[in-house]
């Protein structure tokens, strides 16, 4: 029987792109629905206050907010699949899990027993480790958003408030619910990764006894019970009472980490390396923030990670969480500024037993302190309860590579006529979480940049890893090939550029000065010259040899995203979140054009092969189509159902490939703008795309931790 209601006369049918087909409920936030997707995906559709859609500055935090959220891992959540503010109607679009949210299932059933809410707490804490690890602080945990499903206990609406928050910043209006907020959420104080542990305690005393622990009446009543008196805890059993007692602190500092009371509920303790630092800020700083479709960066070490909010989320997509940048770039340095050798091991990923199903959303990799030995630890402690959290497979099925898996299929390929069929074979591999990919130039092999500092090698006929390559601390969203394919640079949300040398695999020097992530880095042709791109909002340009920097290229308002040159190197391109593309003479350093015309952030850009056109991909869902020469747009390409996030251009720039965050690589004939194709596969958003050297193939890596390889011909 459907957990949701039928429409009601006044409910809206479509939202977007989404079809609506229920009623799950309305709050402060909105208003809930249930949808399905143009892909015939069941999802849930929240559908804002029109308030959103009144300021521009706010709608463009409240996305960059939710972007963030698409770095937080899939298992004891409902990820965030899609937001859009452009309309009357802003909405935010999320996985719909079947189920009952816990404050209907103690209404209607009962308190839980001792074994029940030991279970219910594991699951909902270990949701939170995961929010707190890509730098997300919940804001609005209560009852009402854990759902209680088949698999077990989901948390929903993770960043929502603060997101909301955002665009209410001069109001008086308080985000959350009175009974189950901190104290320092009445009283002004810092918001953090603490306050979500008190309301988390305060949820499981309600689930122990059906009521809240400081009652539920007027809000002065409330305030006046929180910051003053101490909570019923009626109901409640070891190991969670003394859990619950410590997380209700009225001292933010005082109360344990998520992942503290994971440990300890798990019976193992709390390794030093595995403890987060309470009550320390892990917010991000609006309006331009971490976090996005990709996000670049990782999330803040307070919530002991370092996106995915960057874009997408792709490099420096909106879903990459910000760190804070230091006053003043420091000076440009070259290889002296290595902080040591980095590791290089060859081999193939372990066999796993199939392709990765589900995994973070958008890019940004924990932070390295300590992220080792408590991802491990982690790791192996879900094991034992694996009976109780259900969800933890995809834990799992991160950590251990798939074997590779062929599937053959039919694309259908649009035009203007007819829709034609044509052969597809896709092959799906499963690396650690990948965000960027490119070929060398004699297309012999492909390199991937992923989660967790890693960049891997693949042999492009066989498509299996044969090295990694180690030393970032972040995630690698930038990867490209020297035009003599002798040297490889990477660039990571640890805001570092490397060079290594092929193929050997040995570091050549770490190139230091951007203060934010890096998310794209691109040679010159003549191999002179690297250029970078970060969220910093600057461009630098390096010397390829020697490592020293040339050049710093400031114009940009926020994020640089993307940075490419042009076939004859006379031409430098930047896509920046201020909407902009902007060219640059490279030799001098000078703006020579603003390209505007996107209405959202712009993701990536690529140069054809001729030089001719220059392409964009940006968060308005469009690909526009640069005449380079009269710098001025040729051509808007609509279809994608989502962002539009990367992009790459076939050896012989006939052909263009678009990847989205509706999870499809869209082909178009460059001279006519006409779509000529789409690719579809993977489980979630496009980070990067790139064609093999002799235009046969499009390889792409997704945000469900899949490379995938389509034929186009």
């Amino acid at each position: 029987m459907p957990s949701f209601s039928p429409l009601r006369p006044a409910d809206p049918s479509q939202v977007g792109p989404y079809r609506l087909t229920g009623y799950l409920g309305a709050g402060g936030q909105g208003t809930v629905y249930v949808g399905e997707s143009p892909e015939g995906q069941t999802v849930a559709i929240k559908v804002l206050h029109a308030r959103l859609s009144e300021e521009p500055q706010a709608r463009e935090r409240f996305l960059q907010e939710i972007a963030a959220t698409r770095q937080v891992r899939q298992f004891c959540t409902a990820r965030v699949l899609d937001a859009d503010t452009s309309g009357d109607q802003p909405y935010v679009v999320s996985q719909y899990v079947e189920g009952i949210s816990l404050s209907r299932l103690i209404a209607t059933q009962g308190v839980r027993d001792p074994d029940a809410l030991e279970r219910l707490a594991v699951a909902t804490v270990t949701a939170l480790v995961a929010i707190h690890q890509a730098g997300i602080v919940h804001r609005d945990f209560k009852p009402s958003n854990v759902v209680c499903g088949p698999d077990g206990p989901r948390v929903i609406d993770f960043g929502l408030a603060r997101a909301l928050d955002s665009t209410v910043a001069e109001s008086s209006e308080i985000l959350g619910t009175p009974a189950y907020m901190a104290p320092e959420q009445f009283s002004a104080g810092v918001v953090t990764s603490a306050s979500d542990m008190f309301s988390w305690a305060a949820t499981m005393a309600y689930a122990a006894s059906g009521r809240p622990p400081f009652g539920n009446d007027s809000i002065p009543a409330l305030f006046q019970r929180i910051l003053n008196e101490e909570p019923d805890l009626s109901g409640l059993t070891e190991p969670v009472r003394s859990l619950v007692v410590a997380c209700l602190d009225k001292n933010p500092a005082a109360r344990p980490s998520a992942t503290d009371v994971l440990f300890t509920l798990l019976g193992h303790g709390v390794p030093a390396a595995a403890r987060e630092t309470p009550g320390q800020e892990a917010l991000f700083s609006a309006p331009r923030q971490e976090g996005w479709p990709a996000p670049m960066t990782g999330a803040p070490s307070s919530a002991g990670s370092a996106f995915s909010a960057g874009f997408p989320s792709p490099a420096g997509f909106p879903s990459r969480p910000v760190v804070s940048p230091q006053p003043g770039p420091p000076p440009l340095s070259g290889p002296a500024a290595l902080s040591g050798p980095p590791s290089i091991s060859g081999g193939v990923p372990r066999p796993g037993e199939g392709p990765v199903s589900a995994t973070e959303s958008l890019v940004g990799a924990p932070a390295r302190t300590g992220l080792k030995s408590r991802r491990t630890l982690v790791v192996a402690s879900l094991g034992l309860v694996a009976a109780g959290v259900v969800a933890t497979g995809a834990w799992f099925a991160l950590s251990t590579p798939a074997t590779p898996k062929l599937v053959t299929r039919q694309a259908v390929v649009t035009g203007p006529t007819t829709p034609v069929v044509q052969p597809e074979v896709t092959r799906t591999l499963a690396p650690n979480p990948a965000y960027a990919v490119a070929y060398s130039p004699d297309g012999k092999t492909f390199v991937t940049g992923g989660a967790e500092g890693k960049v891997q090698i693949w042999d492009a006929a066989t498509r299996r890893a044969t090295t990694t390559l180690e030393g970032h601390t972040k995630g690698v969203h930038a990867v490209a090939f020297s035009p003599d394919g002798k040297t490889l640079a990477t660039g990571s949300d640890d805001g570092t550029i490397r060079l290594w040398s092929l193929p050997s695999g040995e570091g050549k020097g770490t190139l230091t000065g951007h203060t934010g992530g890096v998310g794209s880095v691109a040679f010159s042709p003549d191999g002179k010259t690297l250029a970078s791109a970060s969220r910093d909002r600057t461009v630098r340009l390096w010397n390829a040899e020697t490592g020293d920097g040339t050049a710093l290229l400031n114009g940009h308002t926020d994020w640089v995203d993307s940075v490419a040159f042009s076939p004859d190197g006379e031409t430098l391109a930047t896509g920046s979140h201020d909407r902009t593309v902007r060219l640059w003479h490279p030799a001098t350093g000078e703006a020579v054009a603003v390209l505007t015309g996107h209405r959202y952030w712009v993701f990536s850009v690529a140069f054809s092969p001729d030089g001719r056109t220059l392409a964009s991909a940006s968060a308005d869902r469009t690909v526009r189509l640069w005449d380079v020469a009269a710098r001025k747009e040729r051509t808007v390409l609509a279809g994608h159902r989502g962002w539009a996030t990367a992009l790459a251009f076939s050896p012989d720039g006939r052909m263009l490939a678009s990847g989205g965050y509706d999870r499809k690589v869209r082909l178009w004939e460059v001279a006519s703008g006409r779509g000529t194709g789409e690719l579809d596969g993977p489980g979630d958003w496009i980070y990067s795309v790139a064609f093999s050297r002799d235009g046969a193939t499009v390889t792409g890596v997704a945000g469900d931790a899949t490379l995938r390889v389509w034929g186009t011909r």
